[in-house]
Order: structure tokens, then C-alpha cells, then sequence
């Protein structure tokens, strides 16, 4: 029901199934059902925030149960969401040490070598990289990524190449490789077609979308090829779809992406607006990271107007709330690169 957008009866029946299963006190089997429920179906529903406890609950009703493979998959769900919505990296950074830890006493390094990547992406956000745009560091078990991804190629690991591509494009467009982002975009978009069809991934594909839209619509600006134009409005169109059903998680997103097209168009009031509301909602749903990146990109936009007062605040308060996340290394580069 929630893959053909029944977002109502998926609700609903989602949590009909949720009664049965605490009626019959089958709590050995939460860390089979919250993951599918939780990871897909209610983040449509609920705020992203309110799925990380009941996570972090079905991994230790797994572990006691001794169903440690799931128990792991719903560790590495939770690590996925937290980055997404913890307001601090730090935090995140510590449940993926102390869960990673665990997960290497019940012998499921596999299952949780999908969050090597994620891991790599904070230590770079933090500072903690020499190369900030590139995914090579401590947390990258292999000599380089691309021995990694070589492996990973070998072993027919769909999911962690998807995990290595997204986050070495994540970090590529934060500190302004544009170009080797987009090279990761599309060696996703050559992935199996089974991605789409497993609940595991439905957090970081959602974010996906919205990444490679924001990604073509930059190459765009730079290159003034059109093509990316049309990449980014196709890819805007999956983020509208994601915003109408859970706009607590996509809305400011969608607002954001509305602004750059607008800024590529020339449609200096319009995009004026987007920008503006798009640092709005994402401060009152509480995403910090996407408020700093909004301001940040407002601030490209002024600084491209020659509005200097606008672009500084702007920047300024891109800086305050990377440093206030905790993404040290992120504030530093945008100290250093953008003189406002």
C-alpha cells in the first residue's frame, strides 16, 4: 500500500499490525516488523524524529531474542535516520561506536559494513579528513574507496556500493566537487533496479533524489549545459511527490530546490522567497543540517546578486549552524572559501 502511495490504508494497517504484535507480546519479533514499518510506512506518517526510539528498541528486542542479523539491520536503519535528524554529529558519531562495537561481538561486520561509508562521511563533516571531498579515511576499511568500491563491485554488495556512492557524493557537493558528485550520481542511477524494491534502503534513496536534483541543478549553473537542467526538474518531481506525502521531512527540501531552479532561471523575487522559506521550515521541523545548507545556499545566491549584507548573513549563519551541528571540517571550508 505505501509503495503504490497509499499513504492512509498503509498507516492503518501498519499499525493494526503493530497491536497484534504487542497483544500477543511477540516482542522478539519487533526487530523483523519495525524495520520495514519504521524505515518506510510511518516515516510517510510520522516525523522522521519519533522513528529513531522505537529503532533503537526492536535492535535490543533482537539481540535478546538471538536474532542478531536483524537486530544489526535495524542498528543500521537507526544509524541512518539519527544522522539525519540528531543535532549533533557527535552524538551520532557515539551510538555508531558503541552499535558498531556490539555488532562486531555478534559477528555481523557484513551487515554492518553498510555504515562504513555514513561513519566516513561525519569523520570529513568533523574535520577529521585531509581531503574533506573525498571518502578515504579510517572509517573506509579498504586502502582506498576505490579498492572498496572494487570490492564491493566483486561481492555483488549492491548496498554497500549505494552507501559508498551516496556518501561520496554527499560530502563531494558539500565541499564543491561538483563534478565527482555528479560521477557518483550516475553510477547509482546504473544500479540494479532492486534497490528501489527493498525497505532497507527507502531513507537514503528518498535522500538521494533530493541530492542528485540539488547536484544537476549546481552542474547546471556551472556548465550551462541544459541536460543537468532537465536531470534536476526530473529528479524535483520524485522530491515533490516525497514532499505531498511526509512534508515534515521533505517539504523545506522541496522549497530549496524550488529556489535554485528559480536562481538558474534568473527569477531573482521567486527564488528570493524559496530560500527565505526554506531556512524557515527547516528550523521549525528541526533539521539542522538542511537549515545551515539552505543558508548556505541563499548566500551563494545574494553573494551572486552583489547583495553583500544578505550574502554575509547568510553565510554567517551557515557557519554558526555547521559549527553548531557539530561539521567543524564543514565551517572551516566555508570560513575559508567564502569571503563574507
Amino acid at each position: 500500500l505505501s509503495r503504490i502511495g497509499d499513504v492512509h490504508n498503509a498507516y492503518k494497517y501498519g499499525n493494526f499490525a503493530l497491536d497484534i504484535m504487542r497483544r500477543m507480546h511477540a516482542r522478539e519479533k519487533y526487530c523483523r516488523i519495525y524495520p520495514i514499518l519504521f524505515s518506510s510506512v510511518f516515516l510517510r506518517s510520522n516525523r522522521m524524529h519519533s522513528c529513531l526510539d522505537t529503532l533503537l528498541e526492536a535492535n535490543r528486542e533482537g539481540l535478546k531474542a538471538g536474532d542478531v542479523s536483524y537486530a544489526t539491520l535495524c542498528a543500521v536503519l537507526y544509524c541512518f535516520i539519527a544522522f539525519r535528524c540528531k543535532k549533533k554529529l557527535a552524538s551520532v558519531k557515539k551510538d555508531l561506536t558503541d552499535l558498531g562495537r556490539e555488532a562486531k561481538v555478534y559477528r555481523q561486520e557484513s551487515t554492518w559494513s553498510l555504515v562504513y561509508p555514513l561513519e566516513q562521511a561525519i569523520l570529513n563533516l568533523m574535520g577529521h579528513a585531509e581531503w574533506p571531498s573525498l571518502l578515504d579515511g579510517d572509517a573506509i576499511p579498504d586502502e582506498s574507496l576505490e579498492r572498496c568500491i572494487s570490492n564491493a563491485k566483486l561481492a555483488s554488495s549492491n548496498w554497500l556500493l549505494f552507501t559508498l556512492y551516496y556518501f561520496q557524493m554527499l560530502v563531494a557537493y558539500l565541499f564543491d566537487d561538483i563534478e565527482l558528485a555528479i560521477k557518483m550520481g550516475e553510477k547509482y542511477i546504473d544500479l540494479d533496479e532492486s534497490l528501489h524494491r527493498s525497505h532497507k534502503g527507502f531513507v537514503l534513496l528518498s535522500e538521494l533524489k533530493f541530492l542528485y536534483c540539488l547536484t544537476s541543478l549546481a552542474y547546471a549553473r556551472n556548465t550551462k549545459e541544459g541536460i543537468w537542467e532537465k536531470h534536476g526538474h526530473e529528479s524535483m518531481e520524485r522530491v515533490r511527490k516525497l514532499a505531498k506525502d511526509y512534508p515534515s521531512s521533505y517539504q523545506h527540501k522541496l522549497l530549496l530546490l524550488e529556489a535554485e531552479s528559480a536562481f538558474n532561471a534568473g527569477n531573482k523575487r521567486k527564488a528570493s522567497e524559496k530560500y527565505e522559506l526554506a531556512v524557515t521550515l527547516s528550523r521549525n521541523n528541526e533539521f539542522i543540517q538542511d537549515q545551515a545548507l539552505s543558508c548556505e545556499l541563499a548566500g551563494k545566491f545574494y553573494a551572486k546578486q552583489r547583495n553583500e549584507y544578505k550574502a554575509s548573513h547568510y553565510y554567517g549563519k551557515a557557519h554558526e549552524l555547521y559549527l553548531e551541528w557539530g561539521a567543524k571540517g564543514k565551517a572551516d571550508y566555508l570560513r575559508e572559501n567564502f569571503p563574507f
